[in-house]
């Protein structure tokens, strides 16, 4: 318990931390709880808020220890991936196939763009005149 300024003693005010483990649930709850107006603190200094338990029991009704600590101890299974996720799934990697057979495609046009045609190779030998009209 602390000291209050006037040589009283704190009526059992609870810290952040501490309310939220009596409530069982997070400091994020309590904390937006107190920001939002729905929880109200007795003081708030550098050192935290002073929250007074009859308040929060009134907002967050105060569970059984042992509901508490087994309710932050368990963990969801995972029972596997649901109908919906493996339809995405399945519908993602036919998406995926199909982009891939448009690249191909693009990559062979490209490259049959960029290579010479055939009557082009024939007439690699023979030199061009600029001006053919003028004769030299």
């Amino acid at each position: 318990m602390r000291t209050i300024a006037n040589g009283g003693v704190n009526m059992g005010y609870l810290s952040l931390g501490q309310a939220a483990k009596e409530a069982g649930v997070s400091k994020a709850t309590i904390s937006k709880a107190l920001k939002t107006g729905r929880l109200s603190y007795v003081a708030k200094s550098t050192a935290g808020y002073e929250i007074d338990p009859a308040e929060l029991f009134r907002v967050f009704p105060r569970k059984p220890l042992a509901t508490v600590e087994s309710e932050r101890s368990e963990t969801p299974e995972v029972t596997g991936k649901s109908e919906a996720e493996m339809l995405e799934n399945r519908m993602l990697r036919e998406q995926l196939e199909d982009m891939r057979l448009d690249r191909d495609a693009w990559r062979e046009q490209a490259q049959r763009l960029a290579l010479p045609s055939p009557e082009q190779k024939g007439q690699e030998g023979k030199r061009r005149r600029l001006w053919p009209w003028l004769k030299a």
